[in-house]
C-alpha cells in the first residue's frame, strides 16, 4: 500500500505548473483501480479555461504536462498516471457530481 506522502508530494507538484497558457488552479490525486485491475494514480486539474479563440489547449502543453506529471509520478514510486483537465468554467458542473 502507497503511502500519503508520495500522493501529497505529486498533488503539490501538480498544482504549481503552467505551461504556455494552461495553468493549474487545483489538482487532486487519488489511487484507483483500472477496469482490470491495475492500479492507476488519477489526476484531476482545475486548469484555466482555453483561449476562446482556440476551443482548447494548446497541444504541446497538454502533452508536456502529462509528460511531467508521469514522471514525476514514477520518481515518487507511484503507479501509471490517468489525467483529466476540467477548466475552471465548468467547475461548479464537476463539484456537483462529487457530492
Amino acid at each position: 500500500m502507497v503511502s500519503d506522502a508520495p500522493l501529497a508530494d505529486l498533488q503539490r507538484f501538480a498544482a504549481d505548473i503552467e505551461l504556455n497558457g494552461l495553468e493549474v488552479h487545483k489538482a487532486s490525486v487519488v489511487l484507483d483501480e483500472r477496469q482490470d485491475g491495475e492500479p492507476v494514480t488519477r489526476i484531476a486539474l482545475l486548469v484555466n479555461d482555453p483561449d476562446p479563440l482556440k476551443d482548447t489547449w494548446d497541444f504541446d502543453a497538454v502533452r508536456a504536462l502529462k509528460r511531467e506529471l508521469a514522471r514525476k509520478a514514477t520518481e515518487l514510486d507511484l503507479p501509471s498516471t490517468s489525467v483529466t483537465l476540467v477548466p475552471d468554467s465548468e467547475a461548479e458542473l464537476v463539484e456537483a457530481f462529487s457530492s
